[in-house]
């Protein structure tokens, strides 16, 4: 599997058998084309697991408990600027065995986190995750086998599909229905990436544009990011896709 250079998310969660290859494409030296890209300096030393900024974090052992004060102490490193790459992977292995109280101190790293950390949570249970962690990162866990569709592909369309609507969102009404029709054809895995993906890039447009005089258009991203929130929320319980595109729609026509 490969990423987009610049396709990146900031958080994910996978098997534990994938988070090598995430965080080699996570630290790749590649900016233009797919990564990881197998032979940058920075892939090379990933291989080889000697790579600085790679951070893996959590349990190895089999029935401990990750506590809050592990997690704080992971939050003081990831303002740290990365040595080699020009960003940081965190690995964290175990990743259902946080307790509350680490799962929320964690939450908290998701909300902000700096622009040069990606995590990828490790986890045999992603149901024992709180829906509030679980809603703010990308879910590869269920990937298709090598004989269906290739996931980057899927990822491609849905990055389309994201900026589609974050456009739509900006005041064609027109667009943002033909969004909803693609998003009710969605499967569950696929759906739940793209709620992920929209609800970033509003937050990140919101981010550039909180200075300027747009009040109305600041107000509208603060409500959309709300919506995909309360959506993703909804996946999670098994609501459908038509359901889900159709409250986005309802809530969003202007």
């Amino acid at each position: 599997m490969s990423f987009d250079a610049n396709r990146l998310s900031h958080a994910y969660i996978t098997d534990e058998s994938f988070a090598d290859t995430l965080a080699m494409a996570v630290v790749c030296g590649e900016r233009e084309n797919k990564r990881p890209c197998l032979t940058c300096a920075d892939c090379i030393k990933a291989s080889k697991h000697i790579h600085p900024d790679i951070i893996v974090a959590g349990m190895l052992e089999e029935k401990t408990i990750i506590t809050v004060d592990q997690i704080r102490a992971l939050k003081k490193d990831v303002y740290i600027i990365p040595n080699d790459s020009i960003q940081k992977a965190y690995i964290v292995k175990n990743a259902e065995s946080m307790n509350v109280n680490a799962q929320n101190a964690f939450l908290q790293i998701l909300e902000e986190p700096p622009k040069h950390a990606v995590f990828i949570l490790c986890t045999e249970n992603t149901s024992a995750l709180l829906p509030t962690v679980r809603s703010r990162c990308v879910d590869l866990k269920n990937r298709q086998t090598d004989s269906e569709t290739p996931p980057e592909a899927d990822l491609g369309e849905l990055n389309e599909l994201t900026d589609s609507f974050t456009e739509a969102i900006k005041g064609n009404n027109v667009k943002l229905m033909e969004c909803m029709f693609q998003i009710d054809k969605l499967d569950r895995q696929s759906l739940n990436i793209f709620l992920t993906l929209a609800r970033e890039k509003t937050i990140s447009l919101l981010r550039e544009n909180i200075t300027s005089n747009s009040r109305e258009q600041n107000k509208k991203m603060i409500k959309t990011e709300e919506i995909l929130l309360k959506s993703k929320e909804m996946s999670d319980l098994n609501v459908s896709a038509g359901h889900i595109s159709g409250y986005i729609c309802a809530s969003l026509i202007s």
